[in-house]
C-alpha cells in the first residue's frame, strides 16, 4: 500500500478465533462502492484457530486494503486490549474511523459512501451510525429483530446516548480529529468500549443516527463476549458491574450534567443483572425500574420475587427458547 495517497477512511476490525466468520466479514469491508480510498486494519489478538491465515491470505489478495496486525500474544487475556487499540490507532491514516468486528459484517455496499459523505458535509458532527440487522450464528440474516432505534434519521441527544446502547458497533464512523485521547478517561476497565465511544464523542460534537439497515450484528458467535456472558453467570455479573462503575466515571467526568439519567441507567442496568441472576432481595431494591418495563419482564420480575423456588428453571427454559 501507498502509504502517501491520500486515505478517507480507517476501518478497524478486531478478530480473535474467527476461523468461521472472518471471511464474511473481511469481503463485506473490501466490496464496498467508494469514490475515496480507505484502509482496513485487522488486529488479529493471536488466535489460535487459524484465524491469522486466513487475514494474511486477504492481505496478499487485497495489498492495497487490508493492513494486517498479528498480535503474538492475546492482549485481552492480559488486560492490554487498549494497548493493542492504541497500535491501531497510531498506524490508522483515515480522517475518519470506523468499526467491524470480525464475526459481524456490512451488507450495504454503499455504508462508507453514505457515512461519509454525510460527514463531509456536516462538519460539525462527530459520529455518525445506523440501524443493522442480527444475525444468526450462520450469518443468516433475521427478518424478525433488528438492532434499530425507534425513530427517523436524526440526531441523537446525549440523553439518548447514555439510556441505550443505540447503534452496534458495525455503524459506527466517526471524525478522528474528534478523539485526541485514544484511552477514554472515563473507560476504566470496562470492556464496554463502543458505549464510550459513543458517549465520548456525543461529548464532542453532534451524533447522527440513520435509519438505514447497512450492517449485521452476529448473535451467538462461538467464544463472544455475549456469549460467554449468557452463560456464565460470574462473567456477566462482573462485567455489569464494570459497566455501572463506568457509569459513574461518566457522571463525574461530565460534572453531573447527565445525573439523573445516568442514575436511571445504572439501576436498569442492575435491576436486569439481579433479575437475571434470580437475586429476589436485590432485584426488590429496584421497584422504581419495575415500573418502567415491558410487560413480559414484569411477569419475569413477580415470578423472581414472589415464586423464586421456581424461578430459575421457568427463566432457564424461557431464556433458551428466546435464544
Amino acid at each position: 500500500m501507498d502509504h502517501n495517497n491520500t486515505c478517507m477512511v480507517s476501518v478497524y476490525c478486531s478478530v480473535y478465533n474467527h476461523k468461521k466468520y472472518i471471511s464474511q466479514c473481511l469481503d463485506s469491508l473490501v466490496n464496498q462502492n467508494t469514490n475515496f480510498s480507505y484502509e482496513i486494519i485487522v488486529k488479529d489478538d493471536a488466535s489460535t484457530d487459524g484465524t491469522s491465515d486466513i487475514v494474511r491470505a486477504y492481505h496478499q489478495k487485497y495489498p492495497d486494503k487490508i493492513v494486517p496486525l498479528i498480535l503474538s500474544e492475546n492482549h485481552f487475556q492480559r488486560g492490554l486490549g487498549m494497548v493493542a487499540f492504541a497500535k491501531v490507532y497510531g498506524m490508522a491514516r483515515g480522517k475518519y474511523m470506523a468499526m467491524c468486528e470480525g464475526d459481524d459484517f456490512w451488507t450495504d455496499p454503499d455504508k462508507l459512501q453514505t457515512q461519509v459523505d454525510f460527514m463531509e458535509s456536516h462538519p460539525e458532527y462527530s459520529l455518525c451510525g445506523h440501524a443493522a440487522y442480527y444475525a444468526e450464528e450462520n450469518g443468516n440474516l433475521m427478518t424478525d429483530k433488528f438492532f434499530r432505534l425507534e425513530k427517523e434519521s436524526g440526531d441523537l441527544s446525549m440523553e439518548e446516548i447514555i439510556n441505550s446502547w443505540s447503534m452496534a458497533t458495525s455503524s459506527l464512523l466517526y471524525r478522528k480529529s474528534c478523539r485526541p485521547e485514544v484511552v477514554f478517561p472515563f473507560q476504566g476497565n470496562c470492556i464496554n468500549s463502543d458505549y464510550a465511544t459513543m458517549v465520548y464523542l456525543g461529548l464532542k460534537g453532534k451524533v447522527y443516527y440513520l435509519d438505514r439497515l447497512m450492517s449485521a450484528y452476529r448473535i451467538c458467535s462461538n467464544g463472544s463476549i455475549s456469549q460467554k456472558m449468557k452463560t456464565d453467570n460470574e462473567y456477566l455479573k462482573k462485567r455489569r458491574l464494570e459497566f455501572t462503575e463506568m457509569l459513574d466515571r461518566i457522571n463525574e467526568y461530565t460534572g453531573g450534567r447527565y445525573s439523573d439519567i445516568i442514575t436511571r441507567r445504572k439501576r436498569k442496568t442492575l435491576f436486569e443483572l439481579y433479575l437475571k441472576l434470580g437475586d429476589k432481595e436485590e432485584v426488590k431494591k429496584y421497584k422504581d425500574v419495575y415500573r418502567t418495563v415491558s410487560f413480559k419482564t414484569k411477569i419475569r420480575y413477580i415470578l423472581c420475587v414472589y415464586f423464586h423456588p421456581i424461578y430459575g428453571f421457568i427463566d432457564n427454559a424461557y431464556q433458551s427458547k428466546k435464544r
